[in-house]
């Protein structure tokens, strides 16, 4: 049987600081899931209209048209075209069988079948229900699946009891991937080629704007050992010198995190590597071995400044821990990337200005400011729902740059403004662009970091002046 795996192409658009920064990551989660469905002697592509920058009517022609099933990620700043190839697919080739997998989907999946949007959902996390339909196994026997039966009826599976365990999994399909197009965020390595990767699933925080029920209540670890081979795989095959590690909590396990950082150093691996972090999870000790390990930048997730709205968050953390981890990672000579968001609950213009200073304050030497979004399965989304908050379900626009929902102290139009005012403030610093001089190493650095830089202060720039850079566009049904 014939798999074809379609990555959705995410369209951000111009007045958005992802459309300079954005990384370009392969789609792990469907590499994954077409190595397994080929184990069983089965074939398979992949079409990554993401990294191709392929129109709808560009991915419909690249389908086989033998293909038994045709599967979509759905998640969801990607749901409209997603949604849109789906419904292009049914007109094309109205016998094969669709079936959609993510975050979103697994929300809405009773409306996506009911809808004939698709034949199947696989809620949750897809390894198990995949190699289930690869040795043909009924449909209804299958864990984690919607589907509907011969008399249209919609059935849905229970859940798996169970999660997979990440080392037994095979290789990501990287061969079927156009690997030439992938990249880090901007900023976010020293070395091209890089490339990202996902090594755990869960988080052991629990923030209201996260979904950690995708992946289960306990965070699953790969082993040391399977990161590694996976990094030899990467430089021996496609030449990568840079590693994004975008796990949710790269350090969650202070002993996982040293044992790959020791076999780092034993096997005399040359890479250069960041990750993304909570404040809570690192030690001076772990740092100074991540950075004779190669890491040379990390992504802590701040947040705020305001310790009452790190609480109506859950983020678990208080403004006071911040200070010790930042103090820790320059004494180990690691750059930091701080994450912020604007607009959560409890947010006022006082709380907006305070996260703003503290992060030109902070020693840190890069931020990214988003717009809090409640994507849907996520607690935040479901208090929105309960509450009337949400101004609309424009998916369009869930997109970390627009205001969705209501707050009691801030007009949209405000969080708009300093949206804005948080990239002029903090890159527009003369001590902030002498410091990146002055850490600057070696050539590749100064192309990097300079193309990062330039094209943040243009778009910082560009709407300086502008009285409403971020105009919603009206609902389209």
């Amino acid at each position: 049987m014939n798999f074809i795996f379609i990555n959705p192409f995410y369209e951000v658009k111009k007045n958005n600081i992802w459309s300079i920064i954005n990384s370009e990551i392969p789609p792990l989660g469907l590499a994954t899931l077409a190595a397994i469905w080929d184990q069983q002697g089965h074939t398979s592509q992949i079409i990554d209209a993401a990294a191709l920058k392929l129109s709808i009517p560009d991915i419909i022609e690249k389908i086989n048209p033998a293909a038994d099933y045709v599967g979509i990620s759905l998640t969801t700043p990607v749901a409209s075209n997603a949604i849109t190839i789906a419904q292009k697919v049914r007109k094309a080739l109205p016998l094969v069988k669709i079936i959609m997998g993510g975050v979103h989907a697994t929300v809405f999946h009773r409306e996506l079948v009911q809808d004939n949007i698709c034949d199947m959902v696989i809620r949750n996390e897809g390894e198990f229900p995949m190699m289930e339909l690869s040795k043909g196994t009924p449909y209804d026997l299958i864990p984690n699946l919607t589907w509907r039966n011969s008399k249209n009826e919609l059935i849905i599976n229970p859940d798996s009891t169970k999660y997979i365990d990440l080392n037994t999994l095979p290789l990501p399909a990287y061969d079927k991937l156009p690997m030439h197009l992938y990249h880090s965020a901007l900023g976010a390595a020293k070395q091209e080629p890089s490339i990202g990767i996902i090594t755990s699933r869960g988080c052991p925080g629990k923030c209201t704007f996260c979904f950690p029920e995708m992946f289960g209540s306990q965070t699953r670890l790969m082993s040391p050992a399977k990161v590694i081979e996976h990094i030899e795989y990467l430089q021996k095959r496609h030449k990568i010198r840079e590693i994004s590690f975008y796990d949710d909590t790269f350090t969650a396990n202070i002993h996982h995190v040293t044992e790959f950082c020791h076999l780092m150093l034993e096997k005399k691996i040359k890479l250069s590597w960041s990750c993304f972090t909570r404040v809570d999870t690192v030690t001076p000790e772990l740092l100074r071995l991540m950075k004779k390990a190669g890491c040379h930048q990390i992504m802590y997730g701040f947040e705020t400044a305001d310790d009452k709205i790190l609480k109506n968050i859950n983020k678990g953390i208080k403004f006071n821990t911040f200070h010790n981890a930042i103090h820790w990672t320059r004494a180990a000579k690691i750059n930091i990337r701080g994450a912020f968001m604007l607009g959560n609950p409890g947010e006022t213009e006082s709380s907006l200005n305070e996260t703003i200073r503290f992060a030109r304050n902070a020693g840190i030497q890069l931020a990214v400011f988003n717009i809090t979004t409640p994507f849907p399965g996520t607690k935040l989304y479901r208090e929105c729902i309960q509450k009337n908050l949400l101004l609309h379900q424009n998916w369009d626009l869930y997109d970390l740059a627009h205001p969705v929902f209501k707050l009691d102290a801030l007009s949209d139009e405000m969080i708009k403004k300093y949206y804005y005012k948080s990239y002029r403030n903090f890159y527009l610093r003369p001590a902030l662009i002498l410091e990146f001089i002055f850490s600057i190493r070696t050539p590749a650095e100064i192309k990097i970091y300079t193309k990062a830089a330039i094209k943040v202060l243009a778009l910082v720039l560009r709407n300086m002046t502008s009285r409403h850079p971020l105009k919603v566009p009206a609902e389209v049904d």
